[in-house]
């Protein structure tokens, strides 16, 4: 009992600090907590009192690591061990009691150990790791004409979460669009039906961090067009130029094989080309801007084309609601006689993200 007691008193009288990562700041700071990543010229650091901080590495004087940690430099099979900055400015992983020397500036990051690990083996099922918005919005009037409007979207995309060190893997888009509106006419019993229907599906293999190769399927259904069904098949190269938390952009094009069949009963088979652009941007931290565009020139009947673009502002209104404004349009060249060549869609709605 008494021998229980003494080793009780012992490990209380251990300073906490040897539990946690320590780093001393040229102010004389320390602080204590455990250590997220060494990347860009600064520390990003969860401190037991003062939260997430992120210090420049330039104002730290010497850090202490407690778990092990990956040192990871493209090209080379990262180090493993105890993380250590000397007084003089020298960093250090000490592995199986072998210090190994390196020059923080030339890597590319440092993490726990068990983070990269984790990042490195995970790969999400096919239902995981899926991140977009979905969104409603409904429409009533009532005068001479009656009109209702419900419009649902889904856009998606699934990726495994970002390695230290990029790896060549699959992303896949998946986006749907419904529009259906039915109008009356007051002491008639005329009646006016829309609906809309759009849906697509791109796999894209990202063989270097920005270049891709993909395929893709796509569905649509416009009654205002008197379009039955148009079926696009296709795929080609794309490229994203820009690739940041606040604005990504990216560009894309292949050739593409269309069906399409109309209500009147004709169809028609055509190779098309397709180009697009894909754009988003960060307003502020409750407002983003969603831009695509997509261009199909039909390569057997030169000079029609069919064009599908859509704009969509989101406002949180808390982390998973937003209010949404939506833009669509899709339009096409030659549609049958009687139909219009726009089929456009604006809509105010309810958005969750996911």
């Amino acid at each position: 009992m008494k021998l229980a007691m003494c080793c009780l008193l012992g490990l209380m009288s251990v300073p906490a600090h040897v539990w946690a990562d320590v780093v001393t700041l040229k102010n004389g700071d320390r602080v204590t907590g455990t250590l997220v990543t060494v990347k860009g010229g600064n520390l990003d650091f969860k401190s037991d009192s003062a939260g997430e901080l992120t210090i420049p590495l330039a104002q730290i004087t010497s850090f202490v690591g407690v778990k092990p940690v990956a040192v990871v430099e493209k090209g080379k099979e990262p180090l493993r061990g105890t993380l250590e900055l000397k007084s003089g400015g020298q960093w250090q992983v000490t592995v199986k009691g072998e210090a190994k020397t390196f020059d923080a500036a030339k890597v590319d990051v440092i993490m726990p150990e068990d983070d990269y690990q984790k990042l490195m083996v995970e790969t999400p099922k096919l239902w995981q790791a899926w991140h977009g918005t979905a969104g409603l919005g409904y429409s009533l009037q009532h005068g001479d004409q009656s009109t209702t409007t419900l419009t649902t979207n889904v856009n998606a995309v699934h990726e495994r979460p970002a390695t230290p060190i990029f790896q060549a893997h699959w992303r896949t888009a998946f986006d749907f669009t419904t529009l259906l509106s039915h109008a009356s006419e007051s002491g008639t019993t005329a009646t006016i039906t829309s609906r809309t229907l759009t849906t697509s599906l791109r796999p894209e293999y990202l063989f270097t961090e920005r270049n891709f190769v993909f395929a893709f399927g796509e569905l649509d259904h416009v009654s205002t067009q008197h379009l039955y069904l148009r079926q696009t098949y296709g795929g080609g190269f794309g490229h994203d130029l820009v690739k940041s938390e606040r604005l990504t952009f990216a560009v894309l094009g292949g050739p593409t094989y269309a069906h399409q069949k109309f209500f009147d009963g004709t169809s028609d088979d055509s190779a098309e080309a397709m180009v697009g652009e894909t754009l988003g941007v960060e307003i502020n931290k409750r407002a983003r801007v969603e831009h695509s565009l997509t261009f199909y020139p039909n390569l057997s009947q030169t000079g029609e084309y069919h064009f599908d673009t859509s704009t969509v502002l989101s406002c949180k209104l808390s982390t998973r609601l937003s209010l949404n404004a939506s833009f669509i349009d899709l339009y096409l060249s030659d549609p049958p006689p009687g139909s219009h060549n726009n089929d456009v869609t604006v809509s105010l709605g309810i958005g969750y993200s996911f």
